[in-house]
């Protein structure tokens, strides 16, 4: 801890004596927070080497806390980090000799309002158990991202994270009405004075959260939209001749505006592993308040399914899907571990244009590598103007080869005209690739931040530090 005059043991009493002892340095908590699920730092966790630890962890239980705690990290230069659910994948959690202040006790539901649509809630809150809250109302978020489980609303909002549902109902930004915000300074900015559907009153300082991972001051709570949950549904799975006719099915359906709620594309690589098929497949589900409107759009669907291709398998496979997506990473580690192999995920964005090619020279640049054993990959969050390509990769055991992966994964993405991460975030991973994507905004970015955090506590050392 960078100190003045005042000791690190000071600090940590006065924290215990501001939350009534809700902190803890105890080595056994300490490992717990050392780490999110980062494959890397998995990696390295299992083969025995020492992690980054936190000095402290933290968890007060409501907004007047989260101010104090930040104050107190600067009155002693104490960097700070938010902990919420810790399902990240990209080290964004990662601080040594901070405070972690996890907010997992301000777990409450604010308000709701089913006439208006939207829900308050304090950013704690886990995902899992403000959509059971919904769905005794009969409401939902949609919002089901594969660490659902786990996953916590501020975090949500902190990786800009889509859902499963995303196709039709849109990213955590789509949801999002407003947010109450513990600056880097200490200072709390509250939500505005009255919720509404859209404000044009000048540039929204709290949308600079969205995606900031923690860098620009922590979420205490939200407002978001909900959804009354669709009583009318359709599942249905359709073999193609390849991926890129899969993919041309899915643009013209989104340019049709056949929106179905979930659409995922598999290659076959990835189908033998997931369903025991080696043809390319694309899985959807269809959910709409009428059942006229749901036959239309489902008959319209198939129409153009037929004409690129596509034939119908029935939905076995969508409900496979259902009953395992949410056990994935940790079956795929039960099944590479053993055999000394690891295995990470990139998530990548391209318009249409260039998606195919992007796949393509993706795919066969990876499978090139030495030490890269499997390249599995799938669609599954579409757009009028594109989609997302989300490649599973099983590789040797080995820190080396981790990076080379990353190191050539990023040249062809970026070279083949696609985003370094469509919604895992930035962290440490994609760090030192990030400014040859958005190039002189991250230097703006950078400013902001200095004009937030002048002292560099909001958990630094990551992009925007």
């Amino acid at each position: 801890m960078g100190g003045e005059s005042l000791s690190e043991g000071v600090f940590l009493r006065r924290v215990e004596e501001l939350l009534d002892g809700r902190v803890s340095s105890d080595p056994e908590v300490l490992r717990v927070y050392r780490r999110d699920y980062w494959p890397l730092s998995l990696l390295r966790e299992v083969r025995g080497e020492e992690l980054p630890s936190p000095l402290a962890v933290a968890w007060p239980e409501d907004a007047g806390e989260v101010v104090e705690l930040v104050r107190l990290c600067n009155e002693f230069r104490v960097p700070f980090v938010p902990y919420a659910g810790g399902s990240g994948v990209t080290g964004g959690t990662v601080c040594d000799n901070c405070l972690v202040i996890d907010v997992k006790r301000m777990n409450k539901v604010i308000s709701l309002s089913q006439e208006d649509s939207y829900v308050i809630a304090e950013s704690g809150i886990l995902l899992r158990k403000l959509e059971e809250f919904l769905n005794e109302r009969g409401l939902t978020l949609r919002h089901i991202p594969q660490s659902y489980p786990e996953a916590a609303l501020g975090g949500l909002i902190a990786t800009l994270s889509v859902g499963q549902y995303s196709t039709k109902y849109g990213g955590i930004e789509d949801l999002l009405m407003d947010m109450e915000v513990v600056a880097p300074d200490g200072g709390l900015i509250p939500m505005r004075r009255n919720l509404v559907p859209r404000a044009s009153t000048g540039p929204n300082l709290k949308l600079l959260l969205l995606g900031s991972e923690g860098q620009l001051g922590i979420i205490t709570k939200a407002a978001l939209r909900v959804f009354p949950i669709p009583p009318h549904e359709y599942r249905n799975s359709y073999v193609f001749k390849g991926f890129n006719e899969a993919l041309e099915a899915m643009r013209e359906i989104m340019l049709r505006g056949l929106t179905p709620a979930v659409a995922r594309a598999y290659d076959g690589d990835e189908s033998a592993v997931r369903f025991n098929d080696g043809r390319d497949l694309l899985l959807m589900i269809f959910e709409e308040h009428s059942h006229s409107l749901l036959k239309a759009k489902v008959d319209e669907v198939e129409r153009v399914i037929s004409k690129r291709g596509g034939e119908s398998v029935g939905e076995d496979y969508v409900g496979r899907w259902l009953e395992s997506r949410f056990d994935v990473i940790s079956e795929l580690k039960k099944l590479v571990v053993p055999a000394g192999l690891w295995f990470d995920t990139v998530e990548t964005a391209a318009t249409w244009s260039k998606l195919k090619g992007l796949y393509a020279g993706l795919k066969r640049r990876l499978r090139d590598l030495k030490g890269v054993h499997a390249v599995l990959a799938h669609a599954s969050h579409f757009y009028t103007t594109g989609a997302c390509i989300y490649f599973t990769l099983v590789y040797d055991a080995d820190e080396s080869v981790y990076w080379n992966v990353w190191r050539e994964a990023i040249g062809v993405i970026l070279g083949s005209g696609g985003t370094i991460s469509h919604h895992h975030g930035i962290g440490l991973l994609r760090k030192e690739w990030l400014e040859e994507e958005v190039g002189p905004s991250l230097s703006y970015l950078r400013r902001v931040k200095s004009a937030l955090d002048p002292r560099g506590l909001s958990n630094p050392g990551k992009y925007l530090g």
